[in-house]
């Protein structure tokens, strides 16, 4: 009989990498925004303020999706 294994391992490692590119992006803004001086708003809004927005939704989402993997995988291993 075979046995399927979880696909949970293979989900941890996405969400483990997710987290990874999440603190490189959030640590390391683009240098060159400094250096330019220019502001360019996107919508009346400065490009870089629309980069910390996205680079928030961005780590929100990567904590609820392994949030919702732990409690996943809690019900599974009862």
């Amino acid at each position: 009989m075979l046995k399927q294994s979880s696909p949970a391992p293979l989900r941890r490692g996405i969400v483990k990498l997710w987290f990874a590119l999440d603190a490189v992006v959030a640590l390391a803004p683009p240098l060159y925004w400094a250096a330019d001086g220019r502001t360019t708003p996107v919508a009346g809004v400065p490009i870089a303020l629309c980069y910390f927005l996205t680079v928030s939704l961005c780590i929100t989402a990567s904590l609820i999706a392994a949030y919702l993997l732990d409690t996943s995988d809690e019900g599974t291993a009862a």
